[in-house]
């Protein structure tokens, strides 16, 4: 998960090499896996890739089955994505569940990948997707932000507003528990309008923050 090319721990800073015509701009820490999100709107990731929820597996194209022999459970240095379709898309955002991901595009599309045990990729019905999957629910909703916490996902609309999916125990999803699969709007506290301008998801937890 440091991206150094083995499994040594290390307690001090360690300098990391990227391929080569890549520039980090943004840095996504998960439970066992690093993301970096690039100058050129692309992912590198390295760590374990479990369910492909760093889009390691060499997916062409979209439905196409994958043999288990060529199933990437692992990356030791950080990679490019390698799943259509988000290995072809201009990437602006995106975050690192447990298990899963979400990437948004620069159309404003929210792609997840990864388990989907408790729904966290969206009203699909499979038990895990090695592959993108475009969430339904959203396609009114231009995405700007993402988060993905141990087993739910949250994203943000242009607008300000905050949708919620995944799995919903002790209140992970800030609304009634009804389809929590599926994307639904979070009503924020009453007050004057606010825009959400970032999101921070960990294990079971979300802060978002907002300017009026």
């Amino acid at each position: 998960r440091l991206g150094l090319g083995n499994q040594e721990s290390h307690n001090s800073p360690q300098l990391v090499a990227l391929p080569s015509g890549y520039e980090a701009q943004k840095v996504l820490c998960g439970i066992d896996a690093s993301m970096v999100l690039t100058s050129n709107r692309q992912i590198l990731a390295c760590g374990s890739n479990r369910y492909n929820k760093l889009c390691q597996d060499r997916i062409v194209s979209q439905g196409e089955p994958l043999p288990a022999a060529d199933q990437v459970e692992e990356v030791l240095t950080f990679s490019p994505a390698c799943s259509a379709p988000l290995s072809q898309e201009v990437i602006v955002g995106a975050d690192i569940g447990t298990a899963h991901s979400a990437a948004i595009n620069a159309s404003g599309q929210c792609y997840t990948i990864g388990s989907n045990q408790h729904g966290q990729l969206g009203p699909v019905s499979c038990r895990a997707s090695r592959a993108p999957y475009l969430v339904e629910g959203l396609q009114a909703t231009r995405v700007t932000l993402v988060g993905c916490g141990d087993a739910f996902t949250l994203a943000v609309g242009a607008d300000g507003e905050v949708y919620t999916w995944g799995k919903s125990a002790r209140g992970r999803l800030g609304r009634k528990e009804e389809e929590p699969s599926s994307p639904r709007p979070v009503q924020l506290e009453e007050g004057p309008p606010s825009l959400v301008v970032s999101v921070s998801c960990c294990h079971g937890t979300t802060l978002l923050t907002a300017k009026r």
